[in-house]
């Protein structure tokens, strides 16, 4: 058990008594849920500010969270890996809109739709997740779809309209977030986390 594990329960132990109608194990994993993104929140924060890379960072973070939250994904079945491969992607995509050379308008116009038509695609094809916490039936994955879709139209207008006002970098940083959230929505995502998954395995077998 992880002592993120060991927090909720005592927490959880805590918190419930005979009127509460859920259980402590529920009341637990709820409460280590919360945890880890308060962990995964303030260090992907704490360094992106050392990096100069906040603001991006911030706003790949909210996207990214925003969209998954109704698609899901592939996770590692690690809560460590989970940490710190998902942290070094949120990272690396706002150093990646950071350091992304200045674009003419007609080429960051291009770049947004490109990539939204392409998220748009992905998303229209494999979301939501099967294996995400809610109850998969056909009411469900209507009702995420019509959200993401939404949400995929009003972040590429808006994108659009930052670009026009010349707020390239906040475009692209929404931008960069979509395509991240949907490329992990994709089958290969999924074989290579099995794949990275199984390597671990090797290396921590005795």
């Amino acid at each position: 058990m992880s002592w993120t594990e060991k927090l909720a329960d005592r927490l959880a132990a805590k918190l419930v008594t005979e009127d509460t109608p859920y259980t402590r194990g529920q009341i637990a994993h709820g409460l280590e849920i919360v945890l880890l993104q308060l962990l995964n929140l303030a260090f992907l924060l704490v360094v992106s500010y050392l990096l100069d890379a906040f603001g991006e960072a911030l706003v790949v973070a909210v996207v990214y969270t925003l969209h998954r939250n109704f698609t899901g994904g592939v996770h590692f079945k690690s809560q460590s890996a989970c940490f710190y491969i998902g942290n070094a992607l949120l990272i690396g995509a706002a150093l990646l809109v950071k350091y992304l050379p200045p674009l003419a308008d007609a080429a960051a116009y291009g770049l947004v739709l490109s990539v939204f038509a392409l998220s748009f695609a992905l998303n229209r094809r494999y979301a939501p997740a099967k294996h995400t916490y809610v109850e998969y039936d056909e009411s469900i994955i209507k009702r995420n779809r019509t959200i993401v879709g939404r949400l995929l139209v009003f972040g590429c207008l808006f994108s659009l309209v930052l670009v026009y006002f010349s707020y390239s970098k906040l475009a692209f940083s929404y931008t960069v977030a979509v395509l991240l959230q949907s490329i992990l929505l994709h089958p290969f995502s999924y074989r290579l986390v099995g794949g990275i998954e199984q390597i671990f395995n090797k290396g921590v077998d005795p």
